[in-house]
């Protein structure tokens, strides 16, 4: 990280009135980076989350380390150490990482000469356009943008102010974005959706003629897709984070302040409400709505409406308090098939000794009835 970024140097107690953190052991140490613990060098900040794994200071190197309060009691075989005790040691840390480590400052570049700019198109005056960058006709784009090297904007495409453009990433025509979206390298949106009809043994793709809006603050990671309407307009909510590797197909409308986690696949038009979670590698059928604050977990398979407010896991998704209970079953299986083998074998033996019984009975009854 420190290849790509400006180093600074902060001192514990500078970090500490930074945080309002409390300083537990020596105050004189520095730190001009930061790792995590188990990779820390003795100048480097680092963090433990949680009383549970205070054990990892042991073995770092890190002499400045940020933790939770909840530690304060077990530091006494830390001596050599300072800690900076704070609520939320990873908040905490990811905060002084970004002034040990801030960002380049954004250069101001213009259009390159090397970008290919339609006449028709409208950018702003502090908008970078890098060069190999493709803006096509009848393109507005706002103020404060970054059009990166490879970018293609089609016709008729429409971005607000302190949009992120990655490399080679492409917008198909008449793509809206909102302000403030950041879109990772290689995203592809406003392709078409994946429509088809069988006439005579062919298949003829359907008509695509929607397109995508984004809404504000959203961000978008690497290599996502996200498909153009059949009519009207894929919409992805104000707000909602879309990790790399998501696909997001024609006519969904994706509500605010979603989290779409890699691998997962929502098919057309799908809904969700706001504050959804989609975990890694959840697929989502087509027409199928989750409701508000709903929690789709890993490898989850959605048929069906969901309503809001709970967590499912399993294929086919279902509320997760019964997705483990089923599998608790399910583990118990071999010990319950070895039991009914044992019930079988003894059904068997007593089915054996009736018949013995009712055959020696047999004689008997005979000779009753004859003497009757």
């Amino acid at each position: 990280m420190a290849e790509t970024r400006i180093e600074n140097t902060l001192h514990a107690q500078e970090i500490a009135r930074i945080l309002d953190a409390t300083i537990v052991g020596p105050a004189n140490c520095s730190v001009s980076g930061a790792d995590f613990i188990e990779r820390a060098t003795a100048g480097q900040l680092a963090f433990v989350g949680c009383r549970r794994n205070l054990k990892r200071a042991a073995a770092s190197k890190a002499m400045l380390i940020i933790g939770p309060e909840t530690v304060r009691a077990d530091l006494d075989d830390y001596a050599d150490r300072t800690f900076l005790l704070v609520a939320e040691p990873e908040a905490a840390f990811l905060r002084i990482v970004d002034l040990l480590l801030p960002e380049r400052p954004r250069r101001t570049i213009g259009i390159s000469p090397q970008a290919v700019v339609a006449a028709s198109a409208s950018i702003g005056s502090k908008t970078n356009v890098h060069p190999f960058a493709t803006i096509g006709e009848d393109v507005v784009i706002g103020e404060c943008c970054d059009i990166e090297p490879g970018a293609v904007i089609s016709d008729g495409c429409e971005m607000g102010d302190d949009v992120s453009i990655g490399a080679n990433v492409v917008l198909y025509r008449d793509t809206i974005i909102g302000h403030g979206v950041k879109i990772d390298a290689g995203t592809v949106i406003g392709s078409e959706g994946f429509g088809y009809r069988t006439v005579n043994g062919r298949h003829e793709r359907l008509l695509h003629a929607g397109n995508v809006r984004i809404c504000d603050d959203v961000e978008i990671g690497a290599c996502t897709t996200i498909d153009r309407a059949k009519i009207g307009s894929t919409v992805i909510g104000r707000g909602t984070r879309i990790d790399d590797q998501v696909m997001v197909a024609h006519n969904c409308q994706i509500g605010e302040h979603n989290l779409l986690v890699s691998h997962t696949g929502i098919a057309g038009s799908s809904s969700t409400g706001a504050y959804v979670v989609c975990a890694g590698q959840a697929g989502i059928a087509d027409h199928v709505h989750l409701g508000d604050g709903a929690i789709v977990g890993a490898k989850t398979g959605v048929h069906r409406d969901m309503p809001g407010g709970q967590k499912y896991l399993g294929i086919p998704a279902r509320p997760s308090a019964q997705h483990h209970r089923e599998t608790l079953a399910l583990k118990r299986l071999p010990e319950m098939r070895s039991t009914v083998k044992d019930l079988q074998k003894q059904l068997a033996a007593l089915q054996e000794q009736m018949t013995q019984l009712m055959a020696s009975a047999e004689p008997q009854i005979d000779g009753r009835k004859k003497a009757a």
